[in-house]
């Protein structure tokens, strides 16, 4: 289990990335008036402040609980760098966010009953005006996409902490993927080929052998592949290997055909990456340009 410490922490982050979730909802949504926005800014702003210090204890608990743990894999240290990279964008992020959201709660009107007089009353029925609040959903939605991939990557970086091998099927888990819309993420189309079905049984922690990957995918489509191909084949030592890159004219039809969101390609999802793979005793190999991802099991 994952320390209390840890635990609480991640859990703040998410409450907080749920907030600010909640609040781009609101912004989009046309049966709340402008006054109800105005309304709404002074919590959301504190939320905001509230979250950039749980991002920070949560860093703060994440490299403990790499320090502490009796894991046999070396590398702790860079594990809970990667991670700690991730939340620190994160929180650079949410503290802008802050800033600008505490700014706009300043210039808004107050709410009735704050004491005001007559004409500050009136003005509160206004609110904030209809481009302030375009601008405000931009950016809050432009938040919420980083926290979110933030929270991903440093969530799969704690999941090495506990690994549980169990034995998987590789095609099985590519159809676990969700094909399901995020805001701001665009799906894209993925082909499988498998040309041995033994290839496809595997010994993994499902978390991690999914969320690599989905950011093999992710990394091959930033370095701009456009429709990514997964190739699963045998090696001559038994071991299985999963190949990601632009499909050949000579391979076969693809086994499966998904659709997937497009994770992050990123240097900090790519050192994320590196550091599950070593931890969860998986070769990752990448290609000349990011073009092609190798993972062998």
């Amino acid at each position: 289990m994952l320390g209390e410490r840890l635990a609480a922490a991640l859990g703040a982050a998410r409450d907080g990335a749920a907030g600010i979730e909640s609040f781009a909802h609101l912004l989009g949504s046309r049966r709340v008036g402008p006054r109800g926005v105005a309304l709404a800014l002074p919590e959301v702003c504190e939320g905001c402040a509230a979250l950039v210090v749980a991002l920070d204890s949560l860093s703060a608990a994440v490299r403990d609980g790499f320090v502490e743990t009796d894991s046999a894999v070396a590398d702790d240290a860079a594990a809970a760098d990667a991670a700690c990279a991730v939340l620190g964008h994160a929180g650079v992020e949410v503290a802008r966010l802050t800033d600008e959201l505490s700014r706009a709660a300043a210039g808004a009107p107050p709410a009735r009953g704050s004491g005001r007089g007559r004409a500050d009353r009136g003005g509160s029925e206004r609110g904030i005006d209809a481009r302030q609040r375009l601008g405000l959903e931009a950016s809050v939605r432009r938040t919420a996409r980083e926290l979110s991939g933030a929270l991903r990557l440093s969530e799969l970086v704690i999941a090495t902490l506990e690994l549980r091998p169990t034995p998987l099927d590789l095609i099985d888990v590519l159809r676990n993927w969700s094909a399901a819309p995020a805001e701001g993420r665009p799906v894209v189309g993925i082909s499988v080929a498998s040309s041995d079905g033994r290839a496809n049984e595997v010994e993994g922690d499902v978390r991690a052998v999914s969320g690599l990957m989905e950011l093999a995918v992710g990394m091959v489509s930033a370095a701009g592949v456009a429709s990514p191909h997964l190739a699963v084949s045998r090696l001559s030592d038994g071991r299985s290997t999963v190949r990601i890159a632009e499909r050949g004219p000579r391979e076969g039809a693809p086994a499966v055909a998904l659709d997937v969101v497009l994770r992050d390609g990123g240097e900090r999802a790519a050192a994320v990456a590196r550091v599950v793979a070593r931890r969860a005793r998986i070769e990752l190999v990448e290609g000349t340009g990011g073009r092609v991802v190798t993972m062998t099991f």
